[in-house]
């Protein structure tokens, strides 16, 4: 069945797409297939995914073939300037900063081109031909997989940091990202759901009882801990999770993760990624087990590069940023509880990701318990976790989480 959004992609097209970006003339289509990228991922929002595959002929080249991947608004007259200015410029900001310390790190596909008409397209290069794959979302990353993504990511913040404290008007335009004042709406809609007597999780009483009691607050504090101004600021990717992970294994070894997709890039407290990508990327099972060293293996490396690049704020020791997470466990709560589980599910619910899409519904009652019924004992798990350390206290009683915060703070 054709796509009909993806009928401008003929042999002209692709023709001038070659001879445009590549030193060949005279290029004539001999052949030419229009796929899906990868699995196909319900939720994908306001792009979709083609790869194209083209053989060719031209005057320097009897028989060529290459591939491209191609990102498409489903928006005809939509733009993001947002996911277009990362690509275009602050990759390149990062990457050249990083040859300090590290040499020539790769975050991101080559970027070949972006046009707007007949709307707006984005043309990378096909890393699956270079022996990247994607991971299967309701899996998860297993714990080598989400270490070298957090320690990738760690790079990406640190340089962003030093390119926030340089120059922070180049930043003007990522002030917000998925979780707002608008977009709430819809989460705590979800969390009425998840709270309702008929209790969807099945978790145990007390806890769930805990959860009823905060369900009114914690949607409203995660957007006030998602917004909040921190001292210690990076650009987040903003959707960091499998779907938008590349991984390279070489001889069976795993070498490279590349990131795609920054339509949703704000800037802020590194928690947002870093929250976002333990709840919704990691397996459960790894994420129970592991979560203090994935937050380790980040933070030792935000620490090295940041000393490498000699950047001139303070630095989060550990103990902040194992506090600043404790501080912000409604942030985490939302993860957990309204956005991952949707993500994981790869269903056909749309998440709010930009202005023009707070108006979704939220899930049904029906598609709720659909939602969690793979994962509700891991969630459950979790959320046992959070009641044992404190974290679901804080609607009772803020001396029990300062308290707690004090505690940890004397280790």
């Amino acid at each position: 069945m054709i796509d009909e959004r993806a009928k401008f992609i003929n042999s002209l097209y692709l023709r001038n797409l070659i001879e445009a970006n590549f030193p060949e003339n005279d290029v004539k289509i001999k052949a030419y297939s229009v796929e899906q990228s990868s699995e196909v991922i319900a939720n994908e929002g306001t792009f979709f995914m083609k790869r194209v595959l083209i053989k060719y002929t031209s005057r320097n080249t009897p028989d060529g073939s290459v591939s491209f991947i191609v990102k498409i608004n489903g928006n005809p007259k939509g733009s993001n300037p947002r996911d277009r200015d990362v690509y275009e410029g602050k990759i390149p900001s990062i990457t050249s900063l990083l040859l300090k310390c590290a040499g020539n790190i790769k975050f991101v596909p080559d970027l070949i081109s972006i046009t707007k008409e007949p709307r707006e397209v984005f043309i990378f290069e096909d890393i699956t031909a270079n022996g990247y794959h994607a991971e299967y979302i309701k899996t998860g990353l297993n714990l080598e997989q989400s270490k070298i993504s957090l320690q990738k990511l760690a790079f990406f913040h640190a340089a962003s940091a030093v390119a926030l404290a340089k120059d922070k008007e180049t930043f003007v335009g990522y002030g917000s990202g998925m979780l707002t004042r608008d977009s709430g709406k819809f989460y705590q809609d979800l969390l009425k759901k998840i709270v309702h007597p008929s209790n969807p999780l099945q978790i145990d009483g007390v806890i769930f009882d805990k959860l009823k009691t905060l369900s009114a607050k914690i949607v409203t504090k995660a957007v006030e801990d998602y917004t909040r101004v921190t001292p210690f600021r990076v650009l987040n990717h903003g959707d960091f999770w499998t779907r938008n992970i590349f991984f390279k294994y070489e001889d069976g070894s795993l070498v490279d993760a590349l990131f795609v997709g920054f339509q949703n890039a704000v800037v802020g407290s590194p928690l947002i990624d870093l929250l976002y990508f333990l709840n919704a990327a990691v397996e459960y099972k790894t994420l129970i087990e592991s979560r203090d060293q994935l937050i380790y293996a980040y933070h030792e490396t935000l620490k090295f590069v940041l000393e490498k690049l000699n950047y001139q704020g303070h630095i989060p020791t550990l103990n902040e940023l194992q506090v600043d997470i404790l501080k912000n466990c409604a942030l985490e709560l939302t993860f957990l509880l309204v956005i991952a589980p949707i993500l994981r599910a790869n269903t056909n619910i749309n998440l709010p990701r930009s202005q023009e899409e707070n108006g979704i519904a939220p899930p049904s009652d029906k598609e709720v318990i659909e939602i969690f019924s793979d994962i509700k004992n891991d969630v459950s798990t979790l959320l046992y976790s959070f009641n044992d350390n404190g974290r679901l206290d804080w609607a009772f009683s803020e001396g029990k989480i300062k308290g707690l915060i004090g505690r940890f703070q004397s280790i």
